[in-house]
């Protein structure tokens, strides 16, 4: 079995496809949404979930929640469909599939980062640390490779 289906069948104990692409895409590819994802992504998202030994939630529209873009972002989302309707370039690293946002229960977002932060990734990391100056309240993650960049990466938009 090759390093992509091995780390795909370890992270389906802990998330389906739905928790990480929105309606659309699992609705048009169901399983086969997997395709759309980073491997290094998923692989790092392994990482954090065996390491903190917490649930984490990432998309919950297909359990009735809100929340559809904290995961691959296509190009209907509204984030990025005003993006382009406004004539703004908007290369998120969640249109590439190598981004996701989450919450883990029992730790606040600043907690969950300074854990990750002392964890070992197969590639170079980027979390978000602050928005217009603020903390924000869930963790970004991203495998966004940047020369420049130390192994993690916090960022602030």
């Amino acid at each position: 079995m090759n390093r992509r289906k091995v780390i795909i069948t370890e992270l389906k104990q802990f998330f389906s496809v739905q928790e990480l692409v929105s309606r659309r895409v699992y609705d048009r590819y169901s399983e086969r949404s997997w395709k759309f994802l980073d491997t290094d992504l998923l692989e790092c998202l392994l990482i954090v979930r065996k390491n903190l030994g917490r649930p984490m939630t990432i998309n919950t529209w297909n359990y009735g929640g809100t929340k559809q873009q904290r995961g691959l972002r296509e190009n209907l989302s509204h984030l990025v469909s005003n993006k382009t309707r406004a004539g703004k370039l908007y290369l998120s690293a969640h249109t590439m599939g190598k981004a996701v946002d989450f919450v883990v229960k029992g730790l606040t977002a600043e907690e969950v980062r300074m854990i990750i932060k002392d964890m070992t990734f197969p590639c170079k990391i980027r979390l978000e640390h602050h928005m217009n100056g603020e903390p924000i309240s869930w963790v970004h993650l991203d495998t966004v490779d940047e020369d420049h960049n130390p192994d993690v990466y916090f960022f602030d938009v």
